[in-house]
C-alpha cells in the first residue's frame, strides 16, 4: 500500500516551464552546460528560475541507476532508544525480516540509531542506496529533507509527515483484523465495549486501529467507551474497565497496566471479563488474550522488497500483510 499525496516534479516539467528542451534543462541542472553542450546565459537563468519555482529536486535513485553505482547497501534507520537486533526489543522481528530479505536481495544492512540527536548520524544515511525507517519516534524535519532530495525511503508502518510529500510505507491489514475481533466480542458486548489506549501511543498505526474499531462497532450498533490512560491508572480507569463486559486494549503494555488490578480482584479473562488486545504477542506472555499472529518478519521483508523496487526504478504496489487472529480464552471463555 502506497500513499502518493502529490506528483513529483520532473525534469520535463522544468524544461516545459523554461521553454527549453529536456536535454538543455538536464545540462544546466547537472552542471554540464558549456561542457559539450552550449547554453546561453539567459537560457541558464530561465532553467534555474523554473526549477526553483517548481521546487524541483533531482531523482537521486534514478541517477544511481543510470550511473550503475548502486552500492547495494540498505540503511536501517531508527530514532528509538534501542538496538533493533536485541531479541528483547519489540522491533527485533521487523529487523530479522529486513536482514534476511536484504541478504536474499544481495544488499548489506547499515544500522543507524539517532537517539542522541547527533545530526551527523542522520547524514550517514547517504552511505546507503536507500533506507528503511522503523519505530514511532522520528524527526519529521529530517525525514522531509530526505524526501525532498528524493532519497529512497520506506517506512515500516503508515506514516504521515505532512506538506503533501510522497510517502512510501508498508503496513498490516488492520481493518480486516480489527473487524474480525469486533465480530468475536459483539455477542458479549451488551451494546458497549471499553477501548483502552495510551496517551503515549499516538502514532499512525494506533490511530488506524482506533478508527477501524469505532467504524466496525458503529456498524453493529455497539457504543465504544474510550479510555485514555497514562503510565499510572486512576481509580476511574479501573472502575470503568472492571464494569465493562468487554474491554479491548490497543497494546500489550496497556493490558499489563490492568493486570495487578485484575489479579487483586480475582478477575479472569474469559470468565469475568471478555475482550482482546490489538497487537501480536511478541513477548509470548499474553496467551490468555485473543490477539493476532506475529507477522513482523513478513512486514520487514516486504519493506526491503518495496525499497529495492524503488531503487530499480520499477515501483511495486505492496499489499498489506494479513494478520490472522489467534482466538484465546478472553473471547472463547473459560
Amino acid at each position: 500500500m502506497v500513499l502518493l499525496l502529490n506528483r513529483r516534479i520532473t525534469l520535463s516539467d522544468v524544461a516545459l516551464k523554461a521553454g527549453v528542451s529536456r536535454a538543455t534543462a538536464s545540462a544546466v541542472l547537472s552542471g554540464k552546460a558549456g561542457k559539450g553542450i552550449r547554453v546561453s546565459e539567459d537560457r541558464m537563468k530561465d532553467v534555474i528560475a523554473a526549477a526553483n519555482s517548481l521546487g524541483y529536486v533531482p531523482n537521486t535513485a534514478a541517477q544511481h541507476l543510470k550511473k550503475g553505482d548502486d552500492n547495494h547497501i540498505i540503511a536501517l534507520f531508527t530514532y528509538e532508544n534501542i538496538f533493533p537486533s536485541d531479541y528483547g526489543s519489540e522491533y527485533y522481528h521487523f529487523f530479522l525480516g529486513i536482514q534476511q530479505e536484504a541478504e536474499r536481495e544481495d544488499y548489506d544492512v547499515l544500522i543507524l540509531n539517532n537517539w542522541a540527536r547527533d545530526k551527523s548520524r542522520s547524514s550517514r544515511i547517504r552511505l546507503a542506496s536507500g533506507a528503511i525507517m522503523i519505530g514511532v519516534n522520528r524527526d519529521d524535519s529530517d525525514i522531509r529533507a530526505l524526501i525532498r532530495q528524493d532519497f529512497p525511503l520506506v517506512f515500516v508502518g503508515r506514516r504521515d509527515i505532512g506538506e503533501s510529500l510522497p510517502i512510501h510505507f508498508v503496513t498490516f491489514a488492520y481493518k480486516e483484523a480489527v473487524t474480525e475481533i469486533i465480530e468475536l466480542v459483539s455477542a458479549k458486548a451488551n451494546g458497549s465495549i471499553s477501548y483502552v489506549s495510551s496517551c503515549f501511543s499516538s502514532a499512525e498505526p494506533s490511530a488506524d486501529k482506533s478508527y477501524y474499531l469505532h467504524e466496525s462497532a458503529e456498524k453493529r450498533g455497539i457504543e465504544v467507551v474510550d479510555i485514555v490512560v497514562s503510565d499510572s491508572l486512576s481509580d476511574d480507569d479501573i472502575r470503568t474497565v472492571l464494569s465493562s463486559s468487554v474491554v479491548i486494549f490497543d497494546r500489550l503494555f496497556i493490558a499489563d497496566l490492568f493486570k495487578s488490578a485484575f489479579m487483586a480482584r480475582g478477575i479472569v479473562p474469559g470468565r469475568d471479563i471478555f475482550g482482546a488486545i490489538l497487537e501480536d504477542d511478541w513477548m509470548n506472555t499474553h496467551s490468555e488474550w485473543t490477539r493476532w499472529e506475529n507477522r513482523r518478519s513478513e512486514l520487514g521483508a516486504l519493506s526491503v522488497r518495496y525499497l529495492v523496487s524503488l531503487l530499480s526504478g520499477k515501483e511495486m504496489i505492496p499489499e498489506e500483510i494479513k494478520i490472522p487472529i489467534i482466538e484465546s480464552q478472553s473471547t472463547l471463555g473459560v
